[in-house]
Protein backbone atom coordinates (compact mmCIF):
# COMPACT_ATOMS: atom_id res chain seq x y z
CA UNK A 1 0.00 0.00 0.00
CA UNK A 2 2.84 2.75 0.42
CA UNK A 3 6.27 2.71 -1.06
CA UNK A 4 8.90 4.61 0.18
CA UNK A 5 11.80 4.90 -2.28
CA UNK A 6 15.36 6.78 -1.77
CA UNK A 7 15.55 10.83 -2.58
CA UNK A 8 15.77 11.96 -5.44
CA UNK A 9 19.29 11.32 -6.71
CA UNK A 10 20.21 8.64 -4.65
CA UNK A 11 19.84 4.83 -5.52
CA UNK A 12 19.90 3.18 -1.94
CA UNK A 13 18.17 3.24 1.49
CA UNK A 14 21.18 3.14 4.06
CA UNK A 15 19.51 2.99 7.37
CA UNK A 16 15.97 1.02 6.59
CA UNK A 17 16.17 -0.02 9.90
CA UNK A 18 15.23 4.35 11.06
CA UNK A 19 12.28 4.13 8.11
CA UNK A 20 11.05 0.72 9.26
CA UNK A 21 11.07 2.12 13.18
CA UNK A 22 9.16 5.53 11.64
CA UNK A 23 6.60 2.80 10.23
CA UNK A 24 5.76 0.69 13.08
CA UNK A 25 4.86 4.28 14.83
CA UNK A 26 2.49 5.00 12.16
CA UNK A 27 1.14 1.54 12.11
CA UNK A 28 2.41 0.64 9.28
CA UNK A 29 3.75 -2.88 8.58
CA UNK A 30 7.11 -2.50 6.49
CA UNK A 31 9.62 -4.91 5.23
CA UNK A 32 12.84 -3.84 3.25
CA UNK A 33 13.13 -4.60 -0.81
CA UNK A 34 16.15 -4.80 -2.97
CA UNK A 35 15.17 -5.13 -6.76
CA UNK A 36 16.29 -5.06 -10.37
CA UNK A 37 17.03 -6.75 -13.59
CA UNK A 38 18.87 -10.22 -13.86
CA UNK A 39 19.85 -12.52 -16.22
CA UNK A 40 18.48 -16.24 -15.60
CA UNK A 41 20.29 -18.86 -17.25
CA UNK A 42 18.84 -22.80 -17.28
CA UNK A 43 20.56 -24.85 -18.95
CA UNK A 44 21.68 -23.17 -22.40
CA UNK A 45 18.74 -20.64 -22.48
CA UNK A 46 18.64 -17.24 -20.83
CA UNK A 47 16.00 -14.74 -20.47
CA UNK A 48 15.97 -11.20 -18.55
CA UNK A 49 14.16 -11.74 -15.18
CA UNK A 50 13.48 -9.51 -11.98
CA UNK A 51 14.90 -10.36 -8.66
CA UNK A 52 12.92 -9.01 -5.47
CA UNK A 53 15.32 -9.37 -1.84
CA UNK A 54 13.20 -9.92 0.89
CA UNK A 55 13.22 -10.68 4.36
CA UNK A 56 10.63 -13.28 4.87
CA UNK A 57 9.75 -12.77 8.01
CA UNK A 58 8.85 -9.06 7.34
CA UNK A 59 7.59 -9.88 4.22
CA UNK A 60 4.75 -11.92 5.39
CA UNK A 61 3.31 -9.25 7.39
CA UNK A 62 3.32 -6.97 3.73
CA UNK A 63 1.78 -9.12 1.40
CA UNK A 64 0.24 -12.58 1.01
CA UNK A 65 1.85 -14.49 -0.79
CA UNK A 66 2.66 -17.63 1.38
CA UNK A 67 -1.42 -17.18 2.49
CA UNK A 68 -3.26 -17.20 -0.72
CA UNK A 69 -3.96 -20.74 -1.45
CA UNK A 70 -2.00 -21.15 -4.22
CA UNK A 71 1.49 -21.02 -2.73
CA UNK A 72 3.77 -24.45 -3.17
CA UNK A 73 6.25 -25.54 -0.96
CA UNK A 74 8.55 -22.98 1.67
CA UNK A 75 8.00 -19.53 2.21
CA UNK A 76 10.84 -18.72 4.38
CA UNK A 77 13.56 -18.27 1.92
CA UNK A 78 17.49 -18.75 3.04
CA UNK A 79 20.69 -17.92 0.92
CA UNK A 80 21.23 -20.16 -1.83
CA UNK A 81 17.16 -20.35 -2.38
CA UNK A 82 14.45 -18.68 -4.05
CA UNK A 83 11.04 -18.33 -4.94
CA UNK A 84 9.67 -18.10 -8.48
CA UNK A 85 6.19 -17.61 -10.21
CA UNK A 86 4.27 -20.45 -11.55
CA UNK A 87 3.99 -19.18 -14.98
CA UNK A 88 7.86 -18.84 -15.30
CA UNK A 89 8.24 -22.63 -13.64
CA UNK A 90 5.84 -23.83 -16.43
CA UNK A 91 7.80 -21.67 -19.48
CA UNK A 92 11.12 -22.58 -17.97
CA UNK A 93 10.48 -26.15 -17.23
CA UNK A 94 11.08 -25.43 -13.66
CA UNK A 95 10.07 -27.23 -10.25
CA UNK A 96 10.70 -27.19 -6.80
CA UNK A 97 14.08 -28.38 -6.03
CA UNK A 98 15.67 -27.28 -9.62
CA UNK A 99 18.60 -25.06 -9.53
CA UNK A 100 18.96 -22.32 -11.64
CA UNK A 101 22.09 -19.45 -12.65
CA UNK A 102 21.58 -15.72 -11.45
CA UNK A 103 23.33 -12.93 -13.62
CA UNK A 104 23.76 -9.52 -12.53
CA UNK A 105 24.22 -6.65 -14.68
CA UNK A 106 26.13 -5.19 -12.01
CA UNK A 107 28.72 -7.85 -12.56
CA UNK A 108 28.59 -8.67 -15.81
CA UNK A 109 29.47 -4.81 -16.48
CA UNK A 110 31.56 -3.32 -13.65
CA UNK A 111 34.83 -3.72 -15.85
CA UNK A 112 33.67 -1.22 -18.24
CA UNK A 113 33.60 2.12 -17.88
CA UNK A 114 33.39 5.05 -19.80
CA UNK A 115 35.99 7.89 -19.85
CA UNK A 116 36.11 11.77 -20.00
CA UNK A 117 36.42 12.04 -23.57
CA UNK A 118 33.52 9.52 -24.32
CA UNK A 119 35.84 6.22 -24.90
CA UNK A 120 35.22 3.37 -23.66
CA UNK A 121 37.80 1.28 -20.76
CA UNK A 122 38.22 -1.86 -20.66
CA UNK A 123 39.85 -2.86 -16.90
CA UNK A 124 41.41 -6.50 -16.50
CA UNK A 125 38.82 -8.12 -13.83
CA UNK A 126 40.56 -9.11 -10.79
CA UNK A 127 38.64 -11.87 -9.80
CA UNK A 128 36.68 -14.76 -11.20
CA UNK A 129 33.15 -13.82 -12.15
CA UNK A 130 30.67 -16.75 -10.63
CA UNK A 131 27.30 -16.51 -10.88
CA UNK A 132 24.98 -17.14 -8.01
CA UNK A 133 23.15 -20.46 -8.37
CA UNK A 134 20.25 -20.70 -6.74
CA UNK A 135 17.52 -23.60 -5.42
CA UNK A 136 14.02 -23.29 -5.83
CA UNK A 137 11.86 -23.93 -3.03
CA UNK A 138 8.93 -22.36 -3.66
CA UNK A 139 6.19 -21.20 -6.07
CA UNK A 140 3.80 -18.35 -6.15
CA UNK A 141 1.19 -17.51 -7.85
CA UNK A 142 -0.19 -14.09 -7.41
CA UNK A 143 -2.37 -13.50 -10.66
CA UNK A 144 -0.17 -11.41 -11.63
CA UNK A 145 1.58 -11.57 -15.14
CA UNK A 146 4.85 -9.50 -14.46
CA UNK A 147 5.09 -11.12 -11.38
CA UNK A 148 4.27 -15.03 -12.01
CA UNK A 149 6.16 -14.34 -15.18
CA UNK A 150 9.07 -12.68 -14.72
CA UNK A 151 9.55 -12.09 -10.73
CA UNK A 152 12.49 -13.99 -8.80
CA UNK A 153 12.67 -13.59 -4.77
CA UNK A 154 15.69 -14.45 -2.88
CA UNK A 155 16.67 -13.36 0.34
CA UNK A 156 17.77 -9.45 0.67
CA UNK A 157 21.54 -10.88 1.94
CA UNK A 158 21.84 -12.53 -1.37
CA UNK A 159 20.31 -10.11 -3.07
CA UNK A 160 22.85 -7.27 -1.61
CA UNK A 161 25.89 -9.33 -2.53
CA UNK A 162 24.07 -9.91 -6.26
CA UNK A 163 23.37 -6.18 -7.10
CA UNK A 164 26.87 -5.02 -4.56
CA UNK A 165 25.13 -3.27 -1.93
CA UNK A 166 26.29 -3.53 1.45
CA UNK A 167 24.36 -5.76 4.05
CA UNK A 168 21.28 -4.00 5.80
CA UNK A 169 20.81 -1.61 2.70
CA UNK A 170 17.72 -1.73 0.80
CA UNK A 171 16.59 -0.04 -2.47
CA UNK A 172 12.99 0.55 -0.98
CA UNK A 173 10.38 -0.30 1.55
CA UNK A 174 6.93 -1.70 0.91
CA UNK A 175 4.27 -1.01 3.62
CA UNK A 176 0.79 -2.36 4.27
CA UNK A 177 -1.93 -0.11 6.19
CA UNK A 178 -5.20 -0.83 7.86
CA UNK A 179 -6.95 0.62 5.79
CA UNK A 180 -5.79 1.29 2.12
CA UNK A 181 -8.40 3.48 0.72
CA UNK A 182 -8.34 6.35 3.62
CA UNK A 183 -4.75 6.86 4.14
CA UNK A 184 -4.60 9.99 2.76
CA UNK A 185 -3.71 11.71 6.26
CA UNK A 186 -1.36 8.91 7.06
CA UNK A 187 0.59 9.81 3.92
CA UNK A 188 1.36 13.35 4.28
CA UNK A 189 2.37 12.88 7.86
CA UNK A 190 4.61 9.83 6.53
CA UNK A 191 6.23 12.45 4.08
CA UNK A 192 6.79 14.91 6.64
CA UNK A 193 8.52 12.65 8.83
CA UNK A 194 10.83 11.05 6.00
CA UNK A 195 11.73 13.90 4.35
CA UNK A 196 13.62 13.92 1.89
CA UNK A 197 12.58 10.35 0.75
CA UNK A 198 9.92 9.72 -1.72
CA UNK A 199 6.63 8.59 -0.49
CA UNK A 200 4.08 7.32 -2.51
CA UNK A 201 1.01 5.34 -2.14
CA UNK A 202 -0.72 2.48 -4.41
CA UNK A 203 -2.77 4.32 -6.23
CA UNK A 204 -0.01 6.79 -7.17
CA UNK A 205 2.33 3.88 -8.24
CA UNK A 206 -0.59 2.58 -10.00
CA UNK A 207 -1.82 5.71 -11.99
CA UNK A 208 -1.61 4.91 -15.45
CA UNK A 209 -3.67 1.75 -15.15
CA UNK A 210 -6.51 3.66 -12.92
CA UNK A 211 -7.02 6.42 -14.95
CA UNK A 212 -7.17 3.92 -18.44
CA UNK A 213 -9.62 1.87 -16.04
CA UNK A 214 -11.47 4.76 -15.36
CA UNK A 215 -11.69 5.93 -18.75
CA UNK A 216 -12.78 2.27 -19.91
CA UNK A 217 -15.72 2.27 -16.90
CA UNK A 218 -17.35 5.59 -18.46
CA UNK A 219 -17.15 4.33 -22.07
CA UNK A 220 -19.11 1.02 -20.59
CA UNK A 221 -21.03 3.21 -18.82
CA UNK A 222 -22.57 4.86 -21.64
CA UNK A 223 -22.32 1.84 -24.25
CA UNK A 224 -24.64 -0.41 -21.57
CA UNK A 225 -26.90 2.71 -21.00
CA UNK A 226 -27.53 3.44 -24.84
CA UNK A 227 -27.64 -1.10 -24.93
CA UNK A 228 -30.63 -0.16 -22.63
CA UNK A 229 -32.10 2.96 -24.57
CA UNK A 230 -32.18 0.50 -27.53
CA UNK A 231 -33.42 -2.44 -25.68
CA UNK A 232 -36.34 -0.09 -24.35
CA UNK A 233 -37.91 1.40 -27.98
CA UNK A 234 -38.44 -2.66 -28.52
CA UNK A 235 -40.90 -2.66 -25.36
CA UNK A 236 -42.31 0.76 -26.96
CA UNK A 237 -42.59 -0.47 -29.92
CA UNK A 238 -44.38 -4.04 -28.64
CA UNK A 239 -46.55 -1.84 -26.45
CA UNK A 240 -47.60 0.53 -29.10
CA UNK A 241 -48.56 -2.24 -31.17
CA UNK A 242 -50.86 -3.50 -28.35
CA UNK A 243 -52.44 -0.49 -27.99
CA UNK A 244 -52.97 -0.27 -31.72
CA UNK A 245 -54.16 -3.91 -31.47
CA UNK A 246 -56.81 -3.37 -28.43
CA UNK A 247 -58.26 0.09 -29.91
CA UNK A 248 -61.88 -1.42 -29.88
CA UNK A 249 -61.34 -2.69 -26.28
CA UNK A 250 -59.87 0.37 -24.92
CA UNK A 251 -62.69 2.62 -26.42
CA UNK A 252 -65.41 -0.16 -24.89
CA UNK A 253 -63.42 0.62 -21.49
CA UNK A 254 -63.75 4.43 -21.77
CA UNK A 255 -67.55 4.07 -23.15
CA UNK A 256 -68.25 2.23 -19.58
CA UNK A 257 -66.59 5.20 -17.85
CA UNK A 258 -63.21 3.91 -17.06
CA UNK A 259 -61.25 7.55 -17.06
CA UNK A 260 -58.46 8.23 -19.90
CA UNK A 261 -55.37 7.94 -16.76
CA UNK A 262 -56.29 4.17 -15.77
CA UNK A 263 -56.28 3.25 -19.14
CA UNK A 264 -52.75 5.37 -19.19
CA UNK A 265 -51.55 3.51 -16.16
CA UNK A 266 -52.67 -0.47 -17.81
CA UNK A 267 -50.04 0.31 -20.36
CA UNK A 268 -47.58 1.59 -17.44
CA UNK A 269 -48.26 -1.44 -15.05
CA UNK A 270 -47.28 -3.71 -18.16
CA UNK A 271 -43.98 -1.82 -18.76
CA UNK A 272 -42.92 -1.73 -15.16
CA UNK A 273 -43.69 -5.61 -15.31
CA UNK A 274 -41.55 -6.31 -18.41
CA UNK A 275 -38.87 -4.55 -17.16
CA UNK A 276 -39.38 -6.08 -13.59
CA UNK A 277 -39.00 -9.41 -15.15
CA UNK A 278 -36.33 -8.42 -17.89
CA UNK A 279 -34.01 -6.89 -15.44
CA UNK A 280 -34.36 -9.73 -12.99
CA UNK A 281 -33.20 -12.45 -15.75
CA UNK A 282 -30.35 -9.90 -17.13
CA UNK A 283 -29.26 -9.83 -13.10
CA UNK A 284 -29.53 -13.25 -12.62
CA UNK A 285 -27.92 -14.34 -15.75
CA UNK A 286 -25.26 -11.12 -15.23
CA UNK A 287 -24.27 -12.67 -12.05
CA UNK A 288 -24.00 -16.13 -12.89
CA UNK A 289 -21.64 -14.93 -16.01
CA UNK A 290 -19.62 -12.85 -13.58
CA UNK A 291 -19.19 -16.04 -10.73
CA UNK A 292 -18.54 -18.49 -13.97
CA UNK A 293 -16.19 -15.67 -16.07
CA UNK A 294 -12.81 -17.35 -15.95
CA UNK A 295 -14.52 -21.00 -17.20
CA UNK A 296 -16.82 -19.76 -20.00
CA UNK A 297 -13.03 -17.53 -21.38
CA UNK A 298 -11.45 -20.59 -21.20
CA UNK A 299 -14.37 -22.50 -23.16
CA UNK A 300 -14.37 -19.78 -25.88
CA UNK A 301 -11.02 -19.80 -26.10
CA UNK A 302 -10.72 -23.27 -27.27
CA UNK A 303 -13.68 -22.79 -29.46
CA UNK A 304 -12.17 -19.94 -31.10
CA UNK A 305 -8.70 -21.07 -31.28
CA UNK A 306 -7.14 -17.73 -29.50
CA UNK A 307 -6.73 -16.55 -25.92
CA UNK A 308 -9.69 -13.89 -25.58
CA UNK A 309 -8.08 -12.75 -22.47
CA UNK A 310 -4.49 -12.68 -22.87
CA UNK A 311 -2.21 -11.85 -19.75
CA UNK A 312 0.61 -10.87 -21.67
CA UNK A 313 -1.87 -7.90 -22.78
CA UNK A 314 -4.43 -7.48 -19.53
CA UNK A 315 -1.43 -8.27 -16.52
CA UNK A 316 -3.56 -10.09 -15.15
CA UNK A 317 -3.78 -14.39 -15.42
CA UNK A 318 -7.58 -14.59 -14.73
CA UNK A 319 -10.29 -12.07 -15.28
CA UNK A 320 -10.94 -9.76 -12.10
CA UNK A 321 -14.01 -9.13 -10.81
CA UNK A 322 -16.03 -7.87 -8.22
CA UNK A 323 -19.67 -6.98 -8.40
CA UNK A 324 -20.54 -4.12 -6.14
CA UNK A 325 -23.50 -3.80 -4.35
CA UNK A 326 -24.04 0.33 -5.38
CA UNK A 327 -23.67 -0.26 -9.07
CA UNK A 328 -26.01 -3.03 -9.09
CA UNK A 329 -28.87 -1.16 -7.46
CA UNK A 330 -28.12 1.60 -9.74
CA UNK A 331 -28.05 -0.82 -13.07
CA UNK A 332 -31.29 -1.91 -11.82
CA UNK A 333 -33.29 1.59 -11.36
CA UNK A 334 -32.05 2.97 -14.14
CA UNK A 335 -33.44 0.18 -15.93
CA UNK A 336 -36.71 -0.04 -14.50
CA UNK A 337 -36.65 3.80 -15.03
CA UNK A 338 -35.60 3.61 -18.65
CA UNK A 339 -38.41 0.89 -19.44
CA UNK A 340 -41.37 2.74 -17.47
CA UNK A 341 -39.88 5.86 -19.85
CA UNK A 342 -40.53 3.60 -22.43
CA UNK A 343 -44.14 2.58 -21.68
CA UNK A 344 -45.47 6.06 -21.47
CA UNK A 345 -45.37 7.05 -25.23
CA UNK A 346 -48.31 3.43 -25.49
CA UNK A 347 -49.55 4.72 -22.52
CA UNK A 348 -50.29 8.47 -23.87
CA UNK A 349 -51.71 7.22 -26.90
CA UNK A 350 -54.21 5.30 -25.20
CA UNK A 351 -55.05 7.99 -22.85
CA UNK A 352 -55.34 10.51 -25.63
CA UNK A 353 -57.37 7.85 -27.74
CA UNK A 354 -61.46 8.64 -28.36
CA UNK A 355 -64.21 6.15 -27.14
CA UNK A 356 -66.67 6.85 -30.61
CA UNK A 357 -63.51 6.53 -32.88
CA UNK A 358 -61.86 3.59 -31.27
CA UNK A 359 -65.76 1.71 -31.74
CA UNK A 360 -65.29 2.43 -35.01
CA UNK A 361 -62.19 0.85 -35.80
CA UNK A 362 -62.73 -2.66 -37.63
CA UNK A 363 -59.30 -4.12 -36.12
Amino acid sequence: HIYVNPAPGEAILRHPDEILKVLRDAGVDGAPVIDGPVLIQVEDGSSVKAVKGIDPVLERTVTGIAENGRFQGRFAIEEGEALIGSIMARELGLNIGDDLLIHAPQRLTGNITWEENGNLRIKEPDEIYVPEEVRIVGLFTMGVYEYDAGMVFLHIDQAADLFGYDWGEATSIHGRVPDPFRMDELLWDLREKLQPLTVRSWQEVNELLFGALRVEKTLMVFLLTFIVVVASFGIAGTLITVAVQKTREIGIMKAIGMGRFLVARIFLLVGGIIGLIGTSFGVTLGLLVIHYRNGIASILSRAMGVDVFPPELYHLTQIPAKPMPADLALIVIMSLIICELASLIPALYACAMSPARALQEEN
